[in-house]
């Protein structure tokens, strides 16, 4: 019985050895992304070895809906965007990319504690900021800054362009390019009266 057990410890040892020797995660570069079917291959590195076709987890996606973001695929030596790849119980035959990381090359955007920020490459952003307001940024579509429409924690709402900036305050004022301020009331007896474009030409606001 005394042998028998140390047989049964020795081949525990040797199973618990070579399942500790299986990663459980890898980390490599992108070098192909499906968009219809949300999945990827992926280089491992410093060996090389491609992988087949591996879902991309996120945490918040269902049938046709979600959020989804595109991985970059590279050539899988340099580039491609950098993820980890996570295996069920050390199973190589069923990976999934659960992460991609950043690197001292590819920088994320920056944000302070208590913020969020969706940023895109080409400098379109939503942007949560830690004092309660939100800022949707567009692009100029050479990676500057668009039209930034801001909501403020008090409920205003301020959009700026490149030569102008336009309010809507709580108090349904309106401020155009800095000159004009509008009640809204005015605005809309205006618009009754003389229709559309006799307010827009007019330059004057009609009582209420």
């Amino acid at each position: 019985m005394s042998n028998y057990g140390d047989l049964e410890t020795i081949i525990r040892n040797v199973i618990e050895g070579v399942m500790a020797g299986r990663r459980s995660e890898r980390h490599g570069l992108v070098t192909s992304y499906d968009p219809d079917k949300h999945l990827a291959k992926v280089t491992f590195m410093p060996e090389g070895q491609e992988s087949g076709w591996l879902p991309i987890e996120t945490g918040h996606i269902g049938n046709g809906f979600g959020i989804a973001i595109g991985l970059t695929p590279g050539d899988g030596k340099k580039t491609g965007d950098q993820v980890i790849v996570r295996y069920q119980e050390g199973d190589f035959e069923s990976g999934k990319i659960v992460q991609r990381v950043h690197s001292d090359k590819e920088k994320p955007p920056r944000v302070e504690s208590g913020e969020m920020v969706f940023w895109h490459e080409k400098g379109q952003r939503i942007f949560f900021k830690k004092n309660g307001d939100l800022e949707i940024r567009g692009s100029d579509g050479k990676g500057g800054a668009g039209a930034t429409h801001t909501y403020d924690g008090q409920g205003n709402l301020t959009k700026t362009a490149k030569n102008n900036t336009d309010t809507i305050d709580k108090d349904r004022s309106v401020t155009i390019k800095g000159k004009r301020d509008d009640n809204v009331k005015k605005v809309w007896g205006a618009i009754a009266q003389f229709g559309h474009w006799g307010w827009l030409t007019s330059g004057s606001d009609d009582s209420d």
